[in-house]
């Protein structure tokens, strides 16, 4: 398809003008064939040179010679009259003459005509050759001829080879690139984290199985999608004769007003009028694109899309571009990918670079490296943060801040922290600005007072209102305009979108802030609440990170009748001397910790109140009488240490939370909080003086009752059927629990401790009694495990875990773990747990003796317990169990024996004398142990009649060991040796065990065994000739953990 000559020493010389020259017969090709090969050679950025400006005379002229000479390639298209032309045949003599003299490289296409009529000017092809020849000299023709024949030699491209002209065309440019050493663009090889972000990309397009395959970028604006899709278009197009990027769609077409239909025919004819690099094509239906690009392969970027319009027709003629096209889509929107049908194979999320890669982004355009100048490190980190690590906000600072000494950037910074890049807020708004009028006012909120709130919280927030909260959300979510973490559902707003809706707020009045819907600014905050100068535009206040002082006026609420939202967070220092007339009764949501108010407005409904929180207020009370709380779901008081009394909360229908934590002089709770038929969570934890157990509702999921003065546990306590948790730490009075606990069916959580518990550090003031005491029993069971139950106590187990123990764990199958390093004995109630399969009660380094234990057990591990010394003889019926009695070191004889003797798939010992015959060693190990279990293998050999035979064992599983010491591992398996002759009888001797053990650093140091069969010693077995010989032994190993 190509050739250069061997001789090319003399082109290292020349300076290349143009990457291909391209010799062709204007009349065969120049109105469809030429015009393909053009366009495809011009989107691949090959640079051609063609003859059609250049004056023809006689012969070659000297411009022509040099613009042959100075191509790198040469590309002949050999067509039917290509020999009619004088011209074309002297191009071709000079273009050959290049090839051997300079080094050349010349590709031939045959269009419509064989290779052998070119070469022996034979055919249509030979006519047109002959009439050229008229009156010419012989050595012309010589010169011809030979020509013809070296240019037909070289292995060309066949037009009748290839299935249609577009994938050879796509073909030829391909070679010619490969030829030129072309690599894609690399003008994006300095952009920080790109390549693995376009790796993971083509993982996801690799992997479709479609036809025409399809990928969704999305983002918010200024991640860099539209960049990473001009990566991936650069890298890819190279293989699809047709391609196009039709950038910023979202940009170049106006919004649809009703009728969409004109701006559709746009679109197709801007995409095909790129992809054939036509301006004249006329679209006048829906389906032109399609029957356009319906048979060709096809590569379409399709960047910005924010309308379904703009996908609509893609959506309903799957079949609009050929097989093996390629589709990339960027956008902001990911629910208009989901409306395409795209699923999460399909779509490609933009994450923010982390924080290293962000600072390297900034850096190259503030100090053109990726690492900032001496001196600037603090001040390149703080801009870094500002912009909320943004690509575009990253690149947008560095450039501005670019050149400027350190001075002049300290000097820019309270501006940058304060106002919004111009390019900035003009490539933000484009999403809000498509925004309906209820969204834009959710983005707002969010923006002015809500990041990082509960998406549950602000649904609640307007759960009365008709702003279509919950659909809201949803939108500014697909949007990329908002994010909704799944782990805890928190709503968060980049800061640079944040930063944009404040602007958007500010310009609603620049002058007076008072008219404004949101107040931020500490300063604005200030003159609005000092001055009394708001007005009923005010929808919310919020002081977070403020910082400073602020003064409230005690009529500066009075004006706000339409209040909603008023957050006074401990952040800033808020005085208030002459108290408060009023609050708005609109309030939906009253935050102020630290309140210096000592009297509560007494005109104030909360009427409209969802969420109160006044965290270390001054207050002895709230307010007198009955308030209508009916909207009230959150009330939170916590560390108001001079609360006395709450309000009545009979009208608060709604309450779902109370939080009265570190009220330390409550007397007690209201016993209207019966009427709070929805409350869910109280937590009265350090209201010391509270000595009842609280009169809840059954709505209550948990409780949290730790150092107070409670000093029992209930029998209604079995009413509470909705229970989750129930914690009592530090209840020092704490003295008797009902056994009515046990019938808590959805109980997982208990905690009953008269001292502080800790878990896992056992250290209660050196107070050896109590620590004896402190234990944790988990229960685990239903599928893999997923259910549990927890009890934490420091209660005398024997006396505690019976009562609670839930009844369903005496008939389910269940897993028991205690862990404790005081208790000296487990309850008898173990041995009732019928379906007790795994009792784990590793480390409780003080137990002495085990109960009887149920027949249901598979599983005992008591490894660690170097005080047990008994174990029940009626233990260790099932012949399945396995037992784990690693560093038991005290375990008596009679223990001993018994565990020894008793059946089991395993059982692990403290190492002792091995009797019987020694084993032999094995060193060959494999890798260490990774869990709580290793395996380990043996091969038996033996004299069978003479002969040798043997067997080997399946992996055996084994405790893995963790500390310098000895241990018998005892199991029972069996072995078949097959005989290999054809005596009548067998006669067995000389066993040899070879064992080895899966954990590099166990070794083995001998073995025993003992036979289980029932044969008497020396009694020789006698079996049919074709029997094998089997033998089922009980083994000892001696094993050791050691370390190189």
């Amino acid at each position: 398809m190509m050739a250069s000559s061997s001789s090319s020493s003399s082109s290292l010389a020349l300076i290349w003008l143009y990457h291909v020259f391209l010799s062709f017969r204007g009349e065969d090709v120049r109105k469809g064939f030429l015009s393909h090969v053009l366009k495809e050679f011009k989107s691949k950025g090959i640079n051609v040179f063609i003859d059609n400006e250049i004056k023809r005379g006689e012969s070659v002229g000297p411009e022509l010679v040099k613009a042959i000479r100075h191509s790198r390639v040469g590309v002949v298209l050999l067509s039917r009259n290509y020999a009619s032309s004088s011209w074309c045949l002297d191009e071709l003599v000079e273009i050959m003459k290049c090839r051997e003299e300079v080094g050349q490289t010349v590709m031939t296409i045959f269009y419509n005509v064989d290779p052998s009529e070119v070469r022996k000017q034979t055919g249509d092809f030979g006519k047109a050759f002959d009439e050229t020849c008229v009156g010419k000299t012989e050595e012309v023709k010589k010169a011809w001829r030979q020509a013809l024949n070296d240019v037909a030699g070289i292995a060309g491209y066949h037009s009748s080879n290839c299935g249609n002209e577009a994938d050879l065309i796509n073909k030829v440019a391909s070679d010619v690139m490969a030829v030129l050493g072309f690599t894609p663009s690399n003008d994006f090889d300095d952009f920080v984290g790109m390549g693995a972000r376009v790796t993971e990309i083509k993982s996801k397009i690799i992997l479709q199985s479609e036809l025409v395959k399809v990928i969704g970028i999305f983002g918010p604006a200024g991640i860099g999608k539209t960049t990473t899709a001009r990566v991936l278009y650069n890298q890819l197009s190279h293989a699809f004769p047709f391609s196009t990027f039709l950038e910023d769609i979202r940009g170049s077409y106006e919004k649809p007003c009703g009728n969409d239909y004109r701006l559709k025919l746009r679109l197709q004819k801007n995409l095909l009028c790129q992809i054939f690099n036509q301006s004249d094509i006329e679209v006048r239906h829906l389906r032109g694109a399609q029957e356009m690009l319906s048979d060709k392969k096809v590569l379409v970027v399709l960047d910005e899309v924010d309308n379904w319009w703009q996908l609509e027709e893609m959506a309903k003629q799957p079949g609009w571009v050929g097989p093996g096209s390629m589709i990339i889509i960027t956008t902001e929107d990911r629910k208009l990918l989901k409306a395409l049908g795209l699923g999460s194979d399909h779509i490609y999320k933009m994450n923010f670079p982390t924080e290293d890669e962000s600072l390297q982004i900034f850096c190259q355009y503030a100090f053109g490296q990726k690492s900032p100048d001496d001196g600037f490190e603090s001040l390149a980190r703080e801009v870094t943060w500002l912009v909320g690590d943004l690509p575009l906000g990253l690149r947008v600072m560095g450039s501005y801040l670019r050149g400027m000494s350190k001075d002049e950037w300290i000097e820019a910074l309270p501006w940058l922290r304060s106002t919004l890049d111009r390019e900035i807020e003009s490539t933000l708004r484009f999403s809000y600005d498509a925004l309906r009028d209820n969204e834009k006012t959710l983005f707002l909120h969010v923006a002015c007072l809500f990041g990082g709130f509960y998406a549950s919280s602000i649904k609640s927030y307007f759960a009365n209102s008709s702003l279509e909260v919950n659909h809201g959300l949803e939108v500014l979510a697909q949007k990329s305009l908002i994010t909704i973490d799944h782990k805890h559902e928190r709503v968060h707003m980049h800061i640079l979108l944040q930063q944009m809706g404040r602007e958007i707020v500010k310009k609603q009045c620049t002058e007076n802030p008072g008219k404004r819907q949101f107040l931020w600014d500490t300063k604005d905050i200030s003159h609005v609440l000092d001055e009394d100068t708001a007005t009923g535009n005010v929808l919310g206040i919020n002081t977070t990170w403020t910082g400073e002082e602020i003064q409230i006026n005690k009529s500066a609420f009075q004006g706000m009748n339409n209040l909603q939202f008023l957050l006074l967070f401990s952040y800033s220092t808020i005085h208030t001397p002459e108290g408060l007339d009023c609050l708005p009764d609109k309030l939906i949501l009253l935050h102020w910790d630290r309140s210096p108010l000592r009297i509560w407005p007494s005109t104030f409904s909360g009427k409209c109140l969802v969420e109160l929180r006044m965290q270390n207020s001054k207050f002895e009370m709230l307010w007198e009488g009955i308030k209508p709380l009916s909207c009230l779901r959150t009330l939170d008081l916590s560390s108001s240490w001079d609360l006395k009394k709450i309000p009545d909360l009979s009208k608060a229908t709604s309450l779902e939370v109370l939080q009265l934590g570190d009220c330390r002089s409550l007397l007690e709770l209201t016993s209207s909080i019966s009427s709070a038929t929805k409350l869910c969570y109280l937590n009265i934890s350090r209201c010391t003086k509270i000595k009842d157990f609280p009169n809840v509702p059954d709505s209550i999921d948990v409780l949290v009752l730790s150092h107070t003065g409670i000093k029992d546990v209930p029998p209604w306590i079995e009413n509470l059927f909705r229970l989750r948790k129930l914690i009592m730490n530090g209840c020092k009075k704490l003295k008797t629990i009902s056994p009515n606990i046990s019938k808590l069916e959805n109980l997982e959580f208990l905690a009953l401790n008269n001292y502080l518990f800790c878990a896992y550090a056992y250290a209660y003031e050196d107070d050896q009694e109590v620590d004896d005491c402190v234990f944790e029993a988990i229960i685990e069971w239903g599928d893999d495990c997923k259910h549990s139950w927890i009890l934490r106590s420091d209660f005398k187990v024997d006396y505690i875990l019976p009562i609670c123990l839930p009844e369903k764990a005496f008939t389910s199958p269940i897993s028991l773990c205690l862990r404790s390093y005081g208790i000296k004995t487990i309850p008898d109630c173990i041995g009732r747990l019928s379906g007790l399969t795994k009792l784990d009660v590793k480390e409780c380094r003080r137990l002495v003796a085990l109960p009887p234990l149920p027949d249901s057990l598979l599983y005992l591990d008591a490894q660690g317990c170097e005080s047990l010394k008994r174990i029940d003889s009626s233990s260790f019926q099932n012949p399945e169990i396995c037992m784990n009695f690693a560093y038991c070191i005290n375990l008596k004889q009679k223990a001993r024996k018994l565990i020894q003797t008793s059946a089991c798939k395993y059982s692990v010992l403290p190492g002792e004398e091995v009797y019987d015959q020694p084993g032999d060693d094995n060193e060959d190990e494999e890798k260490e142990g990774e869990n709580s279990l290793t395996s380990m293998s043996y091969s038996v050999w033996g004299k069978q009649n003479g002969r040798t035979v043997g067997s080997g064992s399946d992996q055996l599983l084994m405790p893995a060991l963790y500390v310098y010491r000895k241990h018998l591992y005892i199991f029972e398996d069996s072995c078949t040796l097959k005989d290999c002759s054809e005596a009548e009888e067998t006669t067995l001797s000389e066993l040899t065990f070879v064992f080895r053990v899966d954990d590099e650093t166990c070794k083995v140091e001998g073995c025993g065994n003992t036979e289980a069969n029932n044969e008497t010693e020396g009694e020789e077995s006698k079996r049919d000739e074709d029997e094998e010989t089997s033998s089922s032994k009980r083994m000892k190993l001696n094993f050791s953990r050691f370390f190189q």
